[in-house]
């Protein structure tokens, strides 16, 4: 089954199992950043993810722990095109402000990425405009959280969130030069709905 499908079918159901308010779902626009692009060529995307909010162990804490799929289509540039899917594991501690209903977020992630690429490469070794921007995504992904949360009401919150994250190096033993390291970054504008 895909991916992707599996986790739009968890955010169905997830109202019918949810027997308490500290779940939620949450859905975002992503605006990239100039290294977003540079993996894509493109500065939109998509991003949904479900949460359990809780505490740090025994010290009160706030935080939410998500689960969360994104998507991050690409646009072509020299007849290449890399989109890119990206499922991610994230805690954040959530910070109360002096500011009624406006919390901090501060918070790491674990990503997993997959690549689609279509269009076929330069063969000519220094050729990077012609070469896709990375070989391949494989292999777990760090990241960091940081933003902004305000409750409108009970069950309704917006968030803007910055994101950043790893996703490919320069690859040993790839004959080919590439656009070099790409680490992602980008704004997410969303909101979330607590059941």
């Amino acid at each position: 089954m895909n991916p992707a499908r599996t986790c739009l079918l968890g955010l169905l159901a997830l109202p019918m199992a949810a027997q308490s308010t500290h779940f939620s779902g949450g859905a975002a626009l992503i605006y990239g950043l100039d290294s977003y692009k540079k993996a894509v060529n493109n500065t939109t995307g998509l991003t949904l993810n479900l949460g359990y909010d809780t505490s740090v162990y025994k010290s009160g804490i706030p935080a939410r722990v998500t689960f969360g799929a994104s998507l991050m289509p690409g646009k072509e540039r020299n007849g290449l095109k890399t989109s890119l899917t990206l499922f991610q594991l994230a805690g954040d501690i959530l910070i109360e402000t002096e500011v009624q209903g406006l919390r901090g977020v501060v918070g790491l992630s674990v990503n997993s990425y997959s690549a689609k690429f279509s269009g076929y490469e330069s063969p000519a070794v220094f050729d990077a405009d012609h070469h896709f921007p990375f070989r391949d995504a494989k292999g777990l992904k760090g990241g960091v959280r940081l933003g902004l949360e305000y409750s409108f009401s009970k069950r309704w919150s917006g968030q803007a969130l910055l994101q950043a994250t790893e996703l490919a190096g320069r690859q040993r033993y790839d004959p080919l030069i590439r656009q070099g390291g790409i680490n992602p970054a980008w704004l997410e504008f969303g909101a979330r709905y607590r059941f």
